[in-house]
């Protein structure tokens, strides 16, 4: 299994796909930094891990996404009062950059990934059945990507061993 570093070099090329909630960081950090702290699905973060995901994020030639991502990134970067029109035109000129990838809902809730991980993060744990690297922070989604040999990045871990 290779290390952060390796798969970042394997990928690099192909793109990343990032998982809803580190596209929630990425949108609040790229409106308002001061916000991360304060917005409650970002408030585990802080600025400097908005930069550091946005560093690693950059390293690769492109962003890969679903439906199931946007729609929750969507509902979930909701910010209150004038950043809200912010955000949205923020993430509507990052999607018009991203790759979207899907396999049809009726197939991934075939997927034993489903019943676990719900519908977003089963239909990313399908689209590793190519080759693909994930950006996530959510554990249960990082060790269900394993178990399928998919190749995955934990962001946790990532800033742990940043921080050595």
């Amino acid at each position: 299994m290779l290390d952060a570093s390796g798969l970042i070099e394997k990928h690099r090329s192909n793109g990343v796909l990032v998982d809803a909630n580190l596209l929630v960081l990425y949108l609040v950090g790229k409106v308002n930094k001061n916000r991360i702290p304060t917005f409650k699905r970002t408030q585990q973060y802080t600025a400097r891990h908005f930069e550091l995901l946005a560093g690693l994020i950059g390293h690769f030639g492109r962003a890969i996404t679903t439906p199931h991502i946007l729609s929750q990134v969507s509902d979930l970067s909701a910010l209150p009062g004038k950043e809200l029109k912010a955000i949205r035109h923020c993430l509507k000129a990052e999607v018009e950059m991203m790759e979207e990838r899907y396999d049809e809902s009726r197939m991934v809730v075939k997927d034993a990934a489903f019943e676990p991980l719900g519908l977003a993060d089963a239909a990313i744990v399908a689209l590793c059945r190519r080759p693909l690297l994930v950006l996530t922070a959510d554990l249960a989604l990082y060790l269900a990507l394993q178990r399928r040999g998919a190749d995955a990045i934990n962001f946790t871990d990532y800033l742990s061993s940043y921080w050595r």
